[in-house]
């Protein structure tokens, strides 16, 4: 067996065991299993020794190989000796070779670049001769266009060790070497190149100026030809400013300043190609800077103008000392309007027509700057990216602090050293995104112009809220001669037992039913009665005139000024005075006082025509109103110009807002539309007050007058009603309900005369807060009341009849006010408690809120009012 055999039999069968162990065994199991091994072993090594000694001769032979290949080895390396050093020999000729070949090569780089040179200084000298000659010749295109192309492409050639050969002596030094004549020959062609373009701007040459102006940068003078035709495009914009200075007529100084934005707008739109062909991509932002420096001193200076020949400062003055007369009182009645109106007599009308008309000039003079700056950035921003592509470029190209503080006049220099809190130079900065300069006497006039507008602003919405507030049309709107009428006052018709026809047309045997789309078009049309009054329209008009102009300014200190002033003069002048009239206490007609409400009558004038016998004549407008009449349209229409209030302030804050979204999308700072948009977002917060005092009324109203009417309604209508009926009643009740046509009559009434005094969503409210008592009050009368089958299925029929009627009478559904109702109505026209079973089952055990449905104990009370269910039988319901 091999040996390797043996090695996988040991490891197979003994690999929990190791020789060490052999001397603790210690019975005869584990000696045998030891014994066993030992022959195992034993075996393996007897194998092994056998291979080895085979192995033997092999070995020898092995050895013997390698002698016989060390001794071929060193034959070969005596034969390759010889080889090698010829090898080495050819190496060392070939480095040799190769480092001629070397020097040869620069040689003849040299030899070409020096044959190279010397055309080119043949070249230079026959271009230097046609310069002389084209100088001689004054011929300056061609001498400018071959000094262009020395100082662009062949200035190496000026360092030539052959340029001696080009000049006239023969010598590279002195007045005639080719670098002094091109220098002499180009310091001459500058000064006659500007000579020339000062002659053409005299004698306004256009051509002229146009060639010159193309000359300069092939001269090398680039700077100094943007200069030069800065000044020429200045001059122009002097010359058209002194021809709209002639101009007369209204709002002048916004022309006049229009008319130099133009100009300067114009100008740069005009000659920015040129500018771009000759000089280069990015050159033209030299130009603006110079044009920004110049429309600002003129547009400073019309400024001044305005404010002298407008008096800014005596009539801030007179807008002070009136605002100082005011008094301050949170609410603002008529007697605080008429004081305020009288304090303001110190301005006359032609005063306040002055202020109204600088307004409207501080407003276009404040958006055309700004709109000036935008245009400026937007033609600025492109050439400051371009230059940002050639490094070094910017600081070459933009004006130096000097140079712009140059171009403006010592007092203007002033201005920018006091305003801007730093030296003149310092205040000179350019903004980085544009290049424009960013501390101008215009734009740091800026804040004294808004200033100067929100004071003016101010007192125009001042002065004109108290002007709408005491010319509010409200007591001469039509339609309110006569006071509402309630219930009580509607039982002194003769007829009121006796609905009238076009009351309840259309009720009917089967209940009420939907009238028809002529009916209700023409009962919608019916009224003419004036449900607003003028101030709240006025207000709002004098409101959004006011911030209108604030967002043309552009200004978002200006917008949140105005925004503030117009909520608080809205505040003061319309909302309290709305506010305080509506939360009135309302003041009704009785029957014992109602042939004195109308002089001159011996008829009941409130009588509404298809009410009672005998209708009222219509009252004259000359005739004089009832009192009772004014004091109740004083509230209603304050209620109403409350929720118009809402509507009209919803709608301008929505309208305002989209038109900064769409006026203010160029403005580069996005910090100023957020600001203007914040503004007005608390403009149109201010909704809420005018949405709570809306509330507030209504509930007032509410409980003042609808729901004593409704209770009063629900009283008469049930008069000589009773629930407990026999068959023949029943059938009588059911041919002529008398009860549905009261109810429907009585409230027909309220409602008719609610339709034409309210506005539909005051009219809505109106109507829900009717439908809430008259289900609360119904509920609490049928606790008190007796019924048998017969009546409770009676009512029944009651309540779902006027429930279907008030929801087509306020166009809303009424299931969840009238829930509690329904319920109770299905409880009372049970046949027997068995009946009322599973309406029980499916209720809670705890008291129900008024809108919820009925608890069991709730039921169990209902159950009790029924004559023909005893107590015993309503026990049964327990759980």
């Amino acid at each position: 067996m091999p040996a390797g055999a043996l090695d996988a039999e040991l490891s197979e069968d003994f690999a929990w065991s190791n020789f060490d162990g052999l001397t603790q065994c210690t019975n005869v199991a584990e000696i045998e299993h030891a014994y066993r091994m030992l022959e195992l072993e034993e075996a393996r090594l007897d194998v092994e020794i056998s291979e080895s000694v085979e192995a033997t001769a092999d070995v020898d032979n092995s050895f013997a190989q390698l002698f016989d290949l060390q001794a071929a080895l060193h034959a070969i390396s005596d034969q390759l000796e010889p080889v090698q050093s010829a090898i080495d020999t050819t190496a060392t000729n070939a480095g040799a070779i190769s480092g001629r070949v070397r020097f040869l090569d620069q040689e003849q780089k040299k030899l070409k670049q020096a044959l190279s040179m010397i055309a080119e200084t043949a070249l230079l000298k026959h271009r230097l001769v046609e310069l002389l000659a084209a100088m001689r010749d004054k011929n300056i295109d061609i001498a400018a266009a071959l000094i262009h192309k020395y100082i662009t492409t062949d200035a190496p050639v000026l360092d030539s060790p052959f340029v001696a050969f080009a000049s006239a002596n023969g010598s590279s030094e002195g007045s005639s070497s080719p670098r002094s004549i091109i220098a002499s020959a180009t310091r001459e062609l500058v000064d006659r190149v500007s000579f020339t373009f000062d002659a053409a701007v005299e004698s306004n040459n256009t051509k002229e100026i146009s060639h010159c102006f193309r000359l300069f940068p092939l001269l090398g003078e680039d700077l100094r030809g943007l200069d030069m035709y800065s000044d020429f495009l200045c001059k122009m914009i002097a010359e058209k400013s002194r021809i709209t200075a002639d101009i007369q007529g209204p709002s002048i100084y916004a022309v006049r300043l229009t008319r130099l934005f133009e100009v300067i707008a114009v100008i740069i739109d005009n000659h920015f190609p040129l500018v771009e062909t000759h000089y280069g991509p990015g050159r033209m932002i030299r130009v603006i800077q110079r044009l920004q420096m110049e429309g600002t001193k003129r547009a400073a200076m019309v400024l001044d103008f305005f404010e002298d020949e407008r008096h800014i400062k005596r009539r801030i003055a007179q807008i002070q000392q009136a605002d100082a007369s005011q008094p301050r009182s949170k609410s603002y009645t008529m007697a605080a309007a008429d004081h305020r109106s009288k304090s303001e007599d110190a301005l006359s009308d032609h005063d306040f027509k002055d202020i109204t008309d600088i307004l409207g000039e501080l407003v276009l003079i404040e958006r055309q700057i700004s709109m000036f700056s935008r245009f400026m950035e937007s033609r600025a921003a492109p050439e400051v990216k371009a230059l940002s592509l050639e490094p070094g470029s910017k600081d070459r190209v933009f004006l130096k602090p000097a140079a712009i503080l140059k171009h403006l006049p010592l007092a203007m220099q002033g201005i920018l050293d006091t305003k801007a809190g730093e030296s003149a130079h310092a205040a000179a900065e350019l903004e980085e995104a544009t290049g424009l300069v960013a501390h101008t006497p215009l734009s740091l006039r800026i804040s004294w112009l808004t200033d100067t507008y929100v004071t003016f602003e101010s007192f125009f919405v001042s002065r004109s809220a108290t002007k709408v507030m005491l010319l509010d049309d409200i007591d001469s709107l039509p339609g309110w001669s006569e006071p509402i009428v309630d219930a009580a006052e509607a039982e002194t018709s003769k007829s009121s037992n006796k609905p009238s026809p076009g009351l309840l047309g259309n009720f009917g045997q089967r209940g009420w039913r939907k009238p028809g789309p002529a009916a209700a078009a023409a009962a919608r049309g019916q009224s003419d009665t004036g449900q607003t009054s003028s101030c709240v329209g006025d207000m709002f008009f004098v409101a959004k005139t006011a911030l209108e102009h604030a967002i043309a300014t552009q200004q978002p200190a200006a917008v949140e000024a105005v925004s503030q002033s117009v909520i608080g003069v809205m505040n003061s002048a319309l909302l309290a005075t709305v506010e305080s009239r509506a939360l009135s206490k309302w003041n009704a007609v009785s029957s014992t006082k109602g042939s004195q409400l109308s002089a001159g009558s011996s008829e009941l004038s409130w009588r509404l025509p298809g009410v009672g016998s005998v209708a009222a004549d219509a009252q004259t407008e000359d005739a004089p109103i009832n009192p009772v009449a004014a004091h109740q349209r004083g509230i209603l229409v304050s209620v109403n110009n409350l929720d118009l209030a809402g509507q009209y302030l919803q709608k301008t804050a929505d309208e305002l807002k989209n038109r900064v979204t769409g006026e203010w999308a160029r403005i580069p700072q996005q910090d100023h539309v957020t600001r203007a948009q914040k503004a007005l977002d608390a403009f149109g917060a201010f909704l809420a007050k005018f949405t709570h005092a809306k509330q507030r009324s209504l509930e007032q109203f509410g409980a003042q007058v609808i729901k004593p009417w409704v209770r009063a309604i629900l009283q008469q209508s049930y008069r000589d009603i009773k629930y407990v009926l026999t068959d023949e009643e029943f059938n009588d009740v059911q041919n002529d309900n008398l009860f549905q046509k009261r109810f429907v009559l009585k409230f027909g009434l309220l409602a008719k005369q609610l339709k034409e005094r309210l506005t539909a969503s005051n009219l809505a409210a109106a109507l829900d807060i009717a439908a809430s008592s008259l289900a609360v009050d119904w509920e609490r009368a049928i606790r008190q009341s007796k019924f048998n089958m017969l009546g409770g299925i009676m009512f029944e029929k009651d309540v779902r009849e006027i429930q279907r009627y008030l929801e087509l009478e306020s166009d809303t559904m009424l299931r969840k006010k009238f829930l509690r109702l329904i319920q109770s109505a299905s409880v009372l026209a049970v046949e027997g408690v068995a009946d009322a079973k599973h309406i029980f089952d499916g209720l809670s055990v705890a008291d129900a809120s008024p809108q919820a449905a009925l608890s069991k104990s709730e039921v169990k009370a209902i159950l009790a009012n029924r004559i023909d269910v005893s107590e015993k039988d309503i026990s049964e319901l327990e759980p």
